[in-house]
């Protein structure tokens, strides 16, 4: 196989990956070309939302075409097609073979907190003392989100591990948007009660039943609108700032009074906002405050007294 990298200042980057494909690229990827050592500039957007910013000043594009395809025919073609190429440059590289499951596994590091929670996929091992004394949770990558690789699912791993170290008796936990389970088997993990987690998506729904039983927890799983509208001791949504703001009615009256409640998928720049969203619902739990951050995004929640 072969790859045909080249930068552009154009903005319409989805548009010209999108032709790119068209003629037969097996993928493109898009990379912000001035990216320095601390990573690339963020640029963040919401389903249904307007993005201020739609593309980096320079775009770095990887174009990986089969081995059958000859990459200047392939360039000329894309270029004949979008005369905006024909006279920039760019690089074709040889890709050469490579253990392609061992390289995507590497991409999944485990994530531990302390010595009392680890969570990771099975090709790897936790340390002889989350073994002995600490908390496992063994989850691969699919098709839901949640494998705590993410900053968002650090946060509210970390948050439940502090709120459940010890879990008071018969305490009650709802995990909203569940994705793989993973903050529902965790809260299970870690001595909660009864675990409710519910999701829009079935497909969700079906992973965190298939990995709470892989991991050897009891966690009641339904689509949203078969929830009961119960309350809670803990209340977590680790979902975007749109959803959340549109949820805030409901996820305040589903913590119970003196309650706690968790958000995130917060960029830092989207807390206040969620904060007033929320702060008309709330009054049985006190006020939200940013609890952490991390690489420009945080965990909303009600401080404990």
């Amino acid at each position: 196989m072969h790859e045909i990298v080249f930068e552009t200042s154009l903005s319409d980057t989805d548009a010209i990956s999108d032709s790119l494909i068209a003629l037969g690229a097996l993928s493109v990827a898009v990379e912000d070309a001035l990216a320095s050592g601390d990573g690339e500039t963020p640029i963040f957007g919401e389903p249904g939302m307007p993005t201020a910013v739609q593309a980096w000043p320079t775009s770095r594009l990887v174009v990986l075409i089969d081995i059958g395809t000859a990459p200047a025919g392939f360039w000329a073609e894309f270029c004949g097609q979008d005369d905006r190429f024909s006279q920039l440059p760019y690089e074709i590289r040889a890709i050469k073979d490579q253990d392609w499951v061992a390289e995507t596994q590497r991409q999944f590091s485990p994530f531990f907190y302390r010595d009392r929670l680890w969570v990771g996929p099975h090709w790897h091992a936790p340390p002889a003392a989350f073994e002995r004394q600490g908390i496992v949770i063994r989850l691969d990558p699919g098709m839901a989100f949640g494998t705590a690789s993410h900053a968002t699912t650090q946060l509210c791993l970390e948050q439940l591990t502090q709120q459940l170290t010890p879990a008071p008796p018969n305490l009650r936990v709802l995990d909203v948007g569940c994705g793989s389970g993973i903050l529902a088997i965790a809260a299970a993990k870690l001595g909660a009660s009864c675990v409710h987690a519910i999701d829009i998506d079935p497909i969700a729904v079906q992973t965190t039943e298939q990995n709470a039983a892989f991991n050897g927890v009891t966690i009641s799983v339904a689509l949203a609108d078969q929830s009961p509208p119960e309350s809670f001791d803990v209340v977590v949504a680790n979902i975007l700032s749109q959803p959340l703001k549109v949820l805030a009615p409901m996820l305040s009256a589903r913590t119970r009074p003196g309650g706690r409640l968790l958000l995130s998928g917060i960029l830092d720049r989207q807390a206040k906002e969620i904060c007033e969203a929320y702060q008309p619902f709330i009054g049985h739990l006190g006020r939200l405050a940013v609890l952490d951050q991390r690489d420009g995004w945080v965990c909303i929640g009600n401080p404990s007294s």
